[in-house]
């Protein structure tokens, strides 16, 4: 209880115009009353806190020190190898440790400081945090990149080594999560890139054939992440020490002085519809 409470402390993240904003210490004033309240969960629904990270290059000193904290026997060793291989590594929490609050903090206070942050101008990756709620069979997207006026090369580990060179890419995960058990839930992070020019195409929607406009998908299915999580506990995606891979891509930000910054993804689970199903009915 008093782990789970120090994340919803330090991971009590407000959205506020797109932008990272965080809880400040202390007292806090009664929250008001909404007039439209929102709705209670369903019993296969599930809640995600995530939120983007850039680091600093004197966060970047440490990022080896969250990784020593994190639990990432979670996937089997042969998923981890081919991650690595890609550039990818994943791990998990079950408290915020110490470096973790102290860069929450930080970036909340560079947030508030510098403009070219609020505006998401400072580099081709914003820190921003939002609020998910995922239902079984239902797929959400965390963006990463949105590279509108750029070409990448990108090579990767799929079936062999290959290349592909990618026009005006976006660089996202699908998730999709659903409870699994009181308290828990399963998560699983699917790599994808949208890339190329829209293109028209013919689909068979709602029992009629529809024309639709679409660019081209890419996906990387041997690189899906799962993973089962109890609440409160995080799973931390981010790069290898080494640049390589799709990591080198999802992972890595261009500063508007072409600085390169690593990134990290964090995921934790707030709640599940099995919470709200059994929770007790507060006394009015």
């Amino acid at each position: 209880m008093i782990a789970f409470k120090r994340i919803s402390l330090a991971l009590g993240w407000i959205l506020l115009a797109g932008c990272a904003t965080w809880k400040p210490s202390g007292e806090q004033p009664p929250p008001i009353r909404a007039g439209i309240q929102t709705p209670p969960m369903s019993s296969d629904s599930v809640a995600i806190e995530t939120i983007i990270m850039r680091l600093t290059p004197e966060q970047t000193m440490r990022l080896e020190e969250l990784w020593r904290l994190a639990d990432e026997q979670i996937l089997a060793p042969e998923q981890r190898i081919l991650l690595d291989s890609n550039g990818v590594r994943v791990g998990k929490l079950s408290i915020v440790p110490p470096v973790l609050e102290t860069w929450i903090r930080e970036i909340g206070e560079r947030q508030s400081q510098d403009t070219m942050e609020q505006t998401g101008l400072a580099a081709d990756v914003k820190t921003m945090s939002y609020h998910l709620r995922c239902r079984a069979n239902s797929i959400k997207e965390i963006s990463l990149r949105d590279l509108t006026n750029d070409r990448v090369t990108l090579f990767y580990n799929q079936d062999g080594f290959k290349g592909k060179q990618l026009e005006r890419p976006r660089f996202f995960f699908k998730l999709n999560a659903s409870p699994a058990s009181h308290s828990a839930a399963k998560i699983m992070l699917s790599p994808e890139i949208e890339h190329g020019e829209l293109r028209s195409k013919v689909v068979v929607r709602e029992a009629a054939l529809r024309n639709i406009s679409e660019r081209e998908f890419m996906n990387f299915p041997e690189l899906d992440i799962q993973s089962k999580l109890q609440l409160g506990e995080i799973l931390v995606l981010g790069p290898t020490s080494d640049r390589k891979g799709i990591g080198a891509e999802f992972f890595h930000s261009l500063t508007h002085d072409n600085k390169s910054q690593p990134v990290l993804v964090l995921l934790r689970v707030s709640q599940t519809g099995t919470d709200s199903t059994f929770a007790p009915v507060a006394q009015q």
